[in-house]
């Protein structure tokens, strides 16, 4: 039998395949993960998650706008808002913060009381550096300026910068004890040698490694797979094109590129952060 040519579950197509599908399987593999991230105390782990957004096989990876974050309610405890991030759009701040905004916003219906919002989490995991701290792992809240006395625990936004975890692997600074650490090796790993191995050192690591094998042998998966990753490589394209040109000129051509290509004006202020009237009035010009 040929070696399988394992697919990457970094790549946000199979990383929401993995943990965020309406199954089973991966409702257990997310409720893991999220008691793991949250450092949850043994003994008052959540005990149940629904994944409000699942992974349909009908999402088309072809779509640049395509997001492959995971909305999950979780028992108990509010939302989370998980999202894998592999470009640096210099906007993760933002991004994060209006995720998290946007989910705490989502929960009140007309007539709603205020005493029904709940909690909201974002959980961003980076595929590169971002903040200026040597920690891989930070988490931002709410506090006083001049007491630090903290804001009642409403938002929480967790920042996993996956280049500083593999470095300090590498470096064998990773603590035993860090919880994070199982699920970072299975994102992060790049030798196929190594998933056999991986699997028998944990029952949700098993779990996830299964899956992630499965995708890998199954063509429509695969092709998928490729297809994203090159709508990947194109956005990036496109941001890279337009520093080139020079600061106004470079957004104002990347603009330009994205409104031919059809992307939505949403997408085009976030990436080049042109104000939308002048986005509107550039598509205006050109349609």
């Amino acid at each position: 039998m040929e070696p399988i040519t394992w697919l990457k579950p970094k790549n946000d197509f199979i990383f929401k395949l993995i943990f965020g599908s309406d199954r089973k399987k991966s409702k257990a593999l997310l409720l893991s993960l999220l008691n793991d991230f949250l450092q949850v105390p043994d003994g008052k782990s959540f005990g149940a998650v629904e994944i409000v957004n699942p992974f349909t096989d009908k999402q088309n990876v072809n779509d640049k706008l395509s997001v492959f974050d995971i909305k999950a309610k979780i028992s108990g405890y509010g939302y989370a808002n998980v999202e894998i991030q592999l470009t640096n759009q210099k906007n993760i701040h933002k991004r994060s913060l209006y995720y998290g905004a946007k989910l705490y916003e989502e929960q009140l219906g007309k007539g709603d009381d205020y005493y029904q919002l709940t909690k909201v989490t974002t959980i961003n995991l980076l595929d590169f550096e971002f903040f200026t701290s040597d920690a891989y792992y930070n988490c931002y809240r709410l506090m006083e300026e001049k007491t630090g006395e903290p804001f009642p625990d409403l938002m929480q936004l967790h920042f996993i910068e996956m280049p500083k975890f593999v470095r300090q692997q590498q470096e064998r600074s990773i603590p035993k004890n860090d919880r994070m650490a199982k699920w970072l090796h299975f994102l992060t790993n790049e030798d196929d040698m190594r998933w056999a191995k991986m699997a028998k050192q944990d029952p949700m690591l098993e779990m996830a490694v299964d899956i992630l094998k499965q995708a890998s042998l199954d063509p429509e998966t695969r092709m998928q797979y490729e297809a994203r990753e090159k709508a990947l490589k194109d956005i990036a394209s496109i941001r890279g094109d337009g520093k080139r040109e020079g600061k106004y000129e470079g957004k104002l051509e990347v603009a330009k590129k994205m409104i031919k290509k059809g992307m939505a004006l949403e997408l085009i202020v976030e990436m080049t952060e042109l104000p939308l009237e002048e986005v509107e009035a550039l598509k205006n010009k050109l349609t």
